[in-house]
């Protein structure tokens, strides 16, 4: 299982480098969904996926997916500033 969610992953990238990101998105959204614990395969997953889907300008499902990974490790990659960021922005528009 392990391989084939590694390999999962991968298509997924490859899928997104070539600019297929419904494909990319799809392929590592079931990625995502065949693992149950935020593990670091998990983790991978996920962050890849929100990168696509800020790639497709689908802004709140991009920061869903850092933010899953946020509340399991908050120092993994640039979850934490890419979280953190989304509540400044929240904040400067209701001050704005």
């Amino acid at each position: 299982p392990n391989a084939r969610l590694k390999a999962m992953n991968l298509l997924g990238r490859t899928y997104s480098e070539l600019g297929m990101l419904d494909l990319a998105a799809k392929q590592l959204a079931d990625a995502a969904k065949e693992i149950m614990v935020m593990d670091a395969m998990k983790k991978e997953i996920v962050y890849n996926l929100g990168l696509v889907y800020e790639r497709m300008e689908e802004a709140a499902k991009s920061l869903d997916c850092m933010k899953q990974i946020y509340e399991a490790d908050y120092g993994y990659k640039d979850v934490a500033g890419r979280v953190e960021s989304s509540y400044d922005q929240k904040i400067s528009e209701r001050l704005g």
